[in-house]
């Protein structure tokens, strides 16, 4: 039995990067590209916009033909795309290519509930979902249950200033984010 535990003990300190990696992995999903109808930006940026600059670089290299922005509402009664509309915008993406859906949404599912119909209705009918990656997963299951066969949902990562698979567990913020997103991951299965 002290044997086993030993065993155990050392191949865990040996391979402890790899078993880490391997579970910030666990977090990710990343879609092959196909040109698609739109790049939807989820609510939740962290730092300088990564997650609407990547929409916007998909916009320049031609997989979208609109960028889309969901944006939540914020304390004193902003919304995120008061924000990131701005953003996109000085970073070329012309106006009539720029669909803001600000929403009240309070959570991933419910922000799928509330952008998807609006895509809908503005003929939208295959898209790439941008956020941040440590949340890619989550989000393509939860948009993927949403739109049915109605909507295509491909998801293509944002980097995040935090959270980096390789190395979350050496930093607060990035275990913060692993052991946030793991609970959210698992719970997303029984809603």
């Amino acid at each position: 039995m002290l044997l086993t535990f030993g065993l155990l003990l050392l191949a865990a300190v040996s391979f402890h990067r790899a078993i880490l990696t391997a579970l910030g992995e666990h977090l990710l999903a990343q879609d092959k590209l196909e040109k698609s109808d739109g790049a939807l930006v989820l609510s939740g940026e962290d730092g300088d916009g990564l997650r609407t600059r990547k929409a916007v670089e998909l916009y320049k290299q031609g997989w979208v033909k609109k960028v889309v922005l969901s944006g939540v509402r914020e304390p004193f009664g902003h919304y995120e795309t008061d924000y990131s509309g701005p953003l996109a915008l000085s970073l070329g993406v012309p106006q009539k290519d720029l669909l803001i859906i600000p929403s009240r949404a309070r959570s991933t599912l419910e922000e799928a509930n509330a952008t998807v119909p609006q895509m809908e209705r503005d003929g939208i009918h295959s898209m790439i979902l941008v956020t941040s990656n440590f949340h890619s997963s989550r989000a393509r299951r939860y948009f993927r249950r949403v739109c049915g066969d109605r909507i295509r949902v491909l998801v293509c990562p944002a980097a995040n200033d935090y959270f980096h698979p390789d190395s979350w567990w050496q930093t607060r913020e990035g275990m913060k984010y692993f052991v946030w997103e793991t609970a959210k991951f698992w719970t997303s299965y029984l809603e």
